[in-house]
């Protein structure tokens, strides 16, 4: 079976064709490898956070640079609700290399109320006398707002650290106790149950008696009521005599 020559006038024109349409998806191939890296102020790329933080995060990095024609300088704008805001300052651009762009803004400030999506954008820029007089948006990435923060689509957001379940421990026995302020009452003083109780004398004096002064006291009137008894006598023979 044969095959039909291809005329050689029409290889200029397929190469043609081909080298046409394989450009346009080496720039797409190129701009997927090479996306808007959004970063903190750390280095690492960030993905969400709080939409009122200023700036919303550090900067925003291109690796593929400016492309030619457009490196006299490199800026962010935020494009939603129909306008665009520029949201950074313009800084240098050193040739074809990575260009990074430092966030001045806050996306609360730079779209309107109540808006949910926006376009954050690096745009190259051609200078004339410090205005640019030629701007291209080389690289975007979609930003979703919400009362919560901001966020971009597709990616993964950091989880939320979660409080320890451990129990706390309970104190133990060596831990320093406050004073019982039931214990800090002074107490009132008893007295002691080996303490013999102490008569006191009955003519209503302070003073203690002892076992042997009771005892003399007792004998000493035991003593006058016999003397007694002896001059009641006496008195009662004189008075018979004297009767006599």
């Amino acid at each position: 079976m044969s095959s039909t020559p291809v005329p050689t006038r029409l290889l200029p024109v397929a190469a043609a064709v081909l080298v046409a349409g394989l450009v346009p998806l080496g720039t797409l191939a190129a701009s997927a490898a090479s996306p808007l890296v959004l970063r903190d102020a750390g280095g690492a790329a960030v993905f969400s956070g709080d939409a009122a933080a200023y700036p919303s995060f550090a900067t925003a990095d291109f690796a593929d640079g400016c492309p030619a024609g457009t490196r006299d300088g490199a800026r962010l704008t935020v494009a939603a609700g129909g306008s665009t805001v520029v949201v950074s300052a313009t800084v240098p651009v050193n040739g074809g290399a990575a260009v990074s762009v430092p966030m001045g803004s806050s996306f609360s400030a730079a779209v309107p109320s109540g808006t949910t999506a926006a376009t954050l954008s690096l745009e190259c820029l051609v200078l004339s006398s410090g205005i640019p007089s030629s701007v291209v948006s080389v690289v975007s990435v979609p930003v979703t707002l919400t009362a919560a923060g901001w966020s971009v689509p597709g990616q993964p957001r950091p989880t939320p650290t979660t409080a320890p379940t451990t129990a706390a421990p309970s104190p133990s026995a060596s831990a320093s106790v406050g004073p019982d302020p039931a214990a800090t009452v002074t107490a009132t003083p008893r007295a002691s149950a080996s303490t013999t109780p102490v008569p006191v004398a009955a003519g209503g004096s302070d003073l203690a008696v002892t076992g042997a002064q009771v005892a003399g006291v007792a004998g000493l009137g035991a003593l006058l009521a016999v003397v007694a008894g002896f001059v009641l006598r006496s008195r009662a023979r004189r008075r018979a005599v004297a009767r006599d």
